[in-house]
């Protein structure tokens, strides 16, 4: 799962990151270790951000975290009670392989949840990714 905070005009402080990482600390979630985001968390158990950064803002800044799926409705109702208390918006994304049935897993979390799935989602083919082979 993904909350990317802010957008180009609207930008995002970190002490509102930190207000969602300290909101999703208690689920546990395992943050991104090569995320950005993730290097600033000082304590990952509790979603503590380094102080020194908290007045800082950007553009935009995405928190990255793995979860079980069962998770995702917790996770979700969290996100909800907490964007009362920031100052600016946010979008979330989530993703899993597919399954070997085509089936995507998160789907029905998603609904269990109360929540509806964007048409508009990105399925990642690995196109992109070089091919090299030793000879």
């Amino acid at each position: 799962m993904v909350v990317e905070m802010g957008r180009p005009g609207i930008g995002a402080y970190f002490r509102d990151l930190e207000k969602v990482t300290q909101a999703l600390s208690h689920l546990q979630p395992l943050f991104e270790p090569k995320n950005p985001v993730t290097l600033l968390i000082k304590d990952q158990k509790t979603g503590k951000l380094k102080d020194e950064i908290l007045n800082e803002k950007v553009l935009s800044a995405i928190i990255e975290m793995k979860i079980p799926l069962e998770k995702i409705p917790e996770i979700l109702k969290t996100l909800e009670v907490v964007q009362k208390d920031i100052d600016t918006v946010f979008s979330v994304g989530i993703s899993s392989r597919c399954l070997p049935d085509g089936s995507i897993p998160h789907e029905e979390w998603v609904r269990k949840a109360g929540y509806i799935l964007s048409l508009n989602g990105k399925t990642n083919i690995g196109l992109g990714r070089p091919r090299f082979q030793e000879d």
